[in-house]
């Protein structure tokens, strides 16, 4: 299993880029997405001249960057690919593309079919530029479960077409077995999204559907995902891709987010050897 430690710095871009890689270093992480929004370090205006820069600077201070937090739709990938050539020009082998939103009442089996139909065009594209498309399993989504990214991927090509897994959002909707879902989706299957959730529960009124039990974002060593198994399942498909750490708990403190990213980022590396050792 070859497993690179990214992060997605989504309340880091008070961070100038030599910070970010110090960031990187001081938490024992390997390397960072690039990030292409507005307000960061790489917005979707200035793309050609800040990705380039972006990049050498981060080589600059040993840190290869090769994953990228894009956020393009199948259609915008479809009508113009320009946006892809820049990031391959760059050294980025994939990208986190955006997710296919259900509208209300919508069909849901006409609304699979149309995003497998675009997710043909979406590899045809991604084969022709020479770059991967990750596709994220996330709640509130279109796609909140392996079996439904299956559904979008499967027969095409994994080296330009791969799939996310992630473990907060699929315990919020669409938690499947690891090992199930890792075997379905075999090479598609080339990242994770590292972040985990725990229950609690408050009193409840009487008109509380939920029964007064909440997720909230928590660290890997107290959330409720068994990482063993997910390290596990990854390793049995002889997984070749990016964990990429979300810490979206203490938002407003940096300070005390990065102490958990380290400890998280400590935590996750013991697992990965644990496992690697097992027979």
């Amino acid at each position: 299993m070859k497993a690179t430690f990214s992060i997605f710095p989504k309340f880091y871009k008070h961070l100038d880029v030599r910070g970010l890689a110090a960031l990187v270093r001081d938490v024992g992480l390997d390397t960072t997405n690039a990030v292409i929004r507005d307000g960061y370090w790489v917005t979707p205006g200035g793309l050609a001249e800040e990705m380039p820069a972006f990049v050498r600077a981060m080589d600059a201070e040993g840190v290869k960057v090769t994953f990228c937090t894009a956020g393009y739709s199948a259609a915008q990938v479809i009508a113009d690919d320009t946006p892809l050539k820049v990031l391959a020009d760059c050294g980025i082998t994939a990208f986190r593309m955006g997710y296919f939103r259900p509208g209300r009442d919508v069909d849901i089996p006409a609304a699979m079919d149309a995003a497998r139909a675009e997710m043909e065009q979406v590899a045809a594209v991604c084969e022709r530029v020479g770059i991967r498309a990750v596709y994220q399993v996330h709640h509130g989504t279109l796609v909140p479960t392996a079996t439904g990214a299956y559904y979008l991927v499967r027969g095409l090509p994994p080296a330009h077409v791969g799939v996310m897994l992630d473990p907060g959002n699929q315990a919020f909707e669409g938690f499947e077995k690891w090992q199930r879902s890792a075997r379905m989706l075999g090479a598609h299957f080339c990242a994770v999204g590292v972040k985990d959730v725990a229950w609690s529960r408050e009193p409840a009124g009487p008109d509380d559907e939920a029964k007064g039990w909440r997720r909230t974002w928590a660290t890997l060593d107290e959330g409720v995902t068994n990482w063993h198994d997910v390290v596990r399942a990854a390793k049995s498909v002889d997984f070749d891709g990016t964990f990429v750490w979300m810490p979206f708990y203490d938002e407003g403190d940096p300070d005390e987010m990065t102490r958990k990213l380290q400890r998280e980022v400590a935590y996750l590396r013991k697992v990965v050897a644990e496992v690697e050792a097992e027979a």
